[in-house]
């Protein structure tokens, strides 16, 4: 027999939720390294606000994660995404803000 109780933390839960933060931090990360400030102003602006916006989702669903497994016991596999996520957003923080400066 199947486990419900297992099958629903997994629907509830699931790696495709990271999906769109990881598009959007490797999309803004590749638009700031090909398209300098000084070269391309707007376009290093546009993907900088969609680094940022990715930022803001990154966060968003690392405390919905923080959340889950506070309330119950989730696979270990879970905390190792957002761990990536975590990093990756740092990693894109920081090529931005050194694009910033130049």
């Amino acid at each position: 027999m199947i486990d419900s109780g297992s099958s629903e933390k997994l629907r509830d839960f699931s790696p495709v939720q990271y999906i769109t933060p990881y598009l959007l931090l490797i999309t803004g990360n590749a638009g700031v390294q090909k398209a300098p400030a000084s070269d391309r102003p707007v376009l290093f602006w546009v993907f900088t606000a969609l680094a940022a916006l990715g930022a803001v989702l990154a966060v968003l669903r690392l405390r919905r994660m923080w959340n889950r497994h506070q309330r119950r016991a989730l696979p270990a596999w879970t905390r190792f995404l957002g761990l990536l996520l975590a990093l990756y957003g740092l990693y894109v923080a920081y090529r931005v803000a050194d694009g910033i400066a130049g």
